[in-house]
């Protein structure tokens, strides 16, 4: 019955779903779909529902329906010629073709940050109206980005740019042109350093290391900024006097290390005294005082002491163990010739017994003297044997004795020379930067390392008004005097090719 039922009902739909096309098809293919509109409202009119705005029904709660005002067409599409594609991107500037060599283009360790922004046309209602440009910010694409070691930018969808010795404005123009090669669109650009590596000197200045850069820096600014070395001013003054304290510092240490290495050569040597002619030793009297070559005298010697009385106390027991040695072996001698005379007469007494000149006892007798004489022979064997086996032990013993204190020394004389060599560095480095106070009315010379590439740099003489730029290595340095000019002399009205960091009035 129920399956009866259900036949029944699919049935009358499709019915009715024929006949409602039936009465809609032809409305719709003849006046097309406004006046099927029409006739809906005109058939809800004679059901004798009135009312404006959204009609409801009164058998349901579902959504309202509009009238007719409120139905509208959708727009028809634009034509393809009223939405305006670039025809190209910006012209790129002849200048920007090769790298240049200003101080404000791009290097390599630099940081730019990039806005960029598209264009798009957004089409008009109306045909007739001009359709309305729109500017947005591409937030995938801006961002800060490092210049490599190859000079190149990596941009995400835009691949690897090569900026390095460009502008600013050149790196817009780049970029924006690989924007629309690449995506083919029409783009805004804008391009700023974020942070610039910063100028690194080093010389005959009182602030050696990293400055920032800022645009237009020169050789004299950076001077300035460093401080160029100048016996004058207060802070120099300061920086002398701390400089002599170190030489003197220095000399002593220097001193106290030569003497210290010269008693430890003398002992490995087996030297009991310092030689009195040697420079270290004269050097230690006027620097350190007699009191500390005294002091370095006595250690010398009672390590001399000490080791000649470990070799004294090695020679002792090794006599005495010789002279042990040498008795047990007098021992065992006798004890062979105990041996083979029981050995002898226990032959003899055997023969006598089978003549019957004397009786078992005696033979036993013999028998029990010829076993312990060969118990006696082996004591004594093992006794020379422990005795060799002692000096060669002590032998063993003074020989790795010798070693470990040659090993001990040898640790001690590289360090005493490791040091030593770092003396000496710091005072050669002192000399030379009193050697430049020395000198008054100084003349430096600056040279610039400027990276040419990731792997190459320039080096270029510069003058007082030269440019910097960011990633350069500034050296000051005292410029070479010729044979005929006085360092410490007046300067002349017109100054030598050398830059000047001070001069007499």
């Amino acid at each position: 019955m129920t399956t009866g039922v259900s036949g029944f009902l699919v049935s009358a739909g499709i019915v009715a779903t024929g006949l409602g096309g039936l009465w809609v098809w032809p409305a719709v293919q003849q006046d097309g779909l406004v006046a099927l509109t029409d006739r809906a409202a005109e058939l809800v009119a004679r059901m004798g529902i009135a009312g404006g705005g959204t009609v409801v029904p009164p058998d349901n709660s579902g959504e309202g329906r509009l009238p007719r005002a409120a139905v509208s067409e959708s727009l028809p599409p634009a034509p393809v010629a009223a939405l305006r594609q670039p025809a190209s991107a910006m012209p790129i500037p002849a200048e920007c073709d090769a790298a240049g060599r200003g101080p404000d283009v791009a290097v390599p360790g630099d940081r730019i940050s990039l806005r960029i922004f598209e264009t798009s046309v957004l089409a008009a209602p109306d045909a007739a109206a001009p359709a309305t440009d729109i500017v947005f910010e591409r937030l995938d694409l801006s961002g800060v980005y490092d210049v490599a070691g190859t000079g190149a930018l990596s941009l995400p969808a835009l691949g690897h740019l090569d900026v390095a010795g460009r502008s600013l404005s050149c790196i817009e123009a780049l970029v924006a042109r690989a924007s629309f090669d690449r995506m083919a669109s029409q783009t805004l650009i804008s391009a700023a350093f974020d942070s610039r590596p910063p100028v690194l000197v080093q010389g005959a200045v009182r602030a050696p290391g990293a400055h920032g850069y800022s645009p237009g820096l020169t050789v004299a600014r950076l001077l300035a900024q460093a401080g160029a070395l100048d016996d004058r001013d207060p802070a120099a003054q300061v920086r002398l006097i701390a400089l002599k304290a170190r030489e003197a510092e220095l000399a002593k240490t220097r001193a106290s290390l030569a003497l210290e290495r010269l008693r430890l050569q003398a002992s490995l040597n087996g030297t009991g005294d310092l030689p009195a002619d040697s420079s270290a030793v004269q050097a230690a009297l006027d620097l350190l005082g007699p009191e500390r070559v005294a002091s370095e005298r006595t250690a010398l010697a009672a390590d001399r002491r000490a080791e000649d009385l470990r070799r004294a106390r090695t020679e002792a027991t090794l006599a005495d163990l010789a002279a042990r040695i040498e008795s047990a072996e007098q021992q065992r001698a006798v004890a062979d010739t105990q041996l083979a005379y029981y050995a002898a007469r226990r032959a003899q007494q055997a023969e006598m017994l089978q003549n019957g000149f004397i009786t078992d006892q005696r033979l036993d007798e013999t028998a029990m003297r010829a076993m312990d004489a060969e118990r006696i022979h082996l004591e004594k064997l093992d006794l020379m044997f422990r005795l060799q086996a002692d000096r060669r032990l002590a032998q063993q013993d003074a020989q790795l004795a010798r070693s470990e204190r040659i090993r001990e020394m040898t640790a001690e004389l590289r360090k005493v020379a490791t040091a030593s060599d770092a003396a000496d560095s710091a005072f050669d480095t002192v000399m030379a930067e009193l050697e430049l106070f020395a000198q008054d009315g100084l003349r430096l010379s600056v040279t610039i390392d400027r990276p040419a590439d990731a792997t190459a740099t320039t080096a270029i003489a510069a003058a007082m008004d030269t440019l910097i730029r960011p990633g350069d290595l500034v050296t000051v340095q005292p410029a070479p005097a010729s044979d005929d000019e006085d360092l410490a002399g007046p300067a002349g009205a017109t100054p030598p090719a050398p830059i000047q960091s001070a001069s007499r009035e």
